[in-house]
């Protein structure tokens, strides 16, 4: 999973773009980048949460953005779970403190700025993210 950063035109905003990139695989799903995902949404989540707390301690690397991009590299958003390596169904359906640390959709739902899903292709992974964009579609609307 890579991310990196756009400007945003006419503004002094930035976006986070979030990319699945196993192209040869249709970037479907495995555990690595389960918990990529989650790391990467939990990094966000925890800093806008310091922020809204008054906690500047942090190093800053997100300020200014306020929308996240994802998508895919090559012809696949994603194809879905990798059947070879899948994530683990308990870990992704549990309520276990531990379990929600390595569990994306969880940890895009503790993000309170919207989620744009770049698709094209396949786009398996979209049955599991659909709370999430209905939620900011809600939340931002």
């Amino acid at each position: 999973v890579l991310t990196n950063f756009i400007e945003l035109p006419k503004s002094s905003k930035r976006a986070v773009i979030v990319t699945i990139n196993r192209p040869n695989q249709l970037n479907a799903f495995n555990t690595d980048v389960c918990h990529s995902l989650a790391n990467i949404f939990h990094s966000l989540a925890k800093y806008f949460h310091e922020q809204s707390s008054g906690n500047d301690g942090n190093d800053g690397e997100y300020e200014d953005v306020v929308a996240v991009i994802l998508t895919g590299t090559g012809k696949s958003f994603c194809a879905g779970a990798d059947l070879s390596n899948p994530p683990n169904p308990l870990d992704q359906s549990s309520e276990l403190e531990h379990h929600l640390r390595i569990n994306p959709v969880f940890q895009m739902d503790s993000l309170r700025i919207p989620i744009i899903a770049a698709i094209r292709g396949h786009v398996g992974f979209l049955f599991f993210t659909m709370k999430r964009l209905l939620f900011s579609y809600e939340y931002f609307s």
